[in-house]
C-alpha cells in the first residue's frame, strides 16, 4: 500500500527538521521515492497547498511556508 500525500509531506518535514515552501516540498517529493502519484505525473506546489490546507491538525501554513503543527516557534 502506498503512502498518502499528507503522510509523505509530514515525513519529509520531520526529516528536514524545518519548514519548507510548497514548491520545495513538491520538488523534494518529486526527486525522492517517498511518494508518487498513481498517474506518474509530477506533484505540484498547488497540490501541496491543497493537501496541507486540508490537514490543519498536522500542518501550519504561513503563505507558502509549511511547518508541522507540533513544532514550537
Amino acid at each position: 500500500m502506498s503512502k498518502a500525500l499528507h503522510e509523505a509531506i509530514e515525513q519529509l518535514l520531520q526529516e528536514v527538521g524545518h519548514p519548507l515552501t510548497t514548491s520545495e516540498i513538491a520538488d523534494r517529493l518529486n526527486r525522492s521515492a517517498g511518494y508518487s502519484k498513481a498517474d506518474g505525473s509530477a506533484i505540484t506546489a498547488f497540490q501541496i497547498h491543497g493537501r496541507t490546507k486540508n490537514y490543519p491538525q498536522l500542518f501550519i501554513r504561513d503563505g507558502t511556508l509549511v511547518s508541522l503543527a507540533g513544532w514550537n516557534g
